[in-house]
């Protein structure tokens, strides 16, 4: 499991951006400015949530603004945990 709030924010932002599927893609510019932090601080957040392995990254693109990753197995597991009650 992720363990602060801010990671589990993270990837719970990256579970809704996939429609929690392995494999969509999700654009990592995407997920941040859909968190509202600074970018380098979401980037720090996905560099620890791979060190987990809650996700996966791409490799940038020539000429590309954005990296892509996936959720993985483990990822979509520990967003499911940390879902509120509604």
């Amino acid at each position: 499991m992720a363990k602060s709030k801010r990671q589990r924010n993270i990837l719970n932002i990256i579970a809704e951006l996939s429609d929690r599927a392995v494999t969509k893609t999700v654009i990592d510019t995407a997920v941040i400015d859909r968190s509202g932090l600074p970018a380098e601080e979401v980037r720090n957040y996905f560099d620890q949530l791979e060190g987990l392995g809650y996700i996966t990254k791409g490799i940038k693109v020539s000429g590309a603004d954005f990296k892509l990753m996936n959720m993985t197995k483990e990822g979509l597991l520990a967003s499911f945990e940390t879902q509120p009650l509604r």
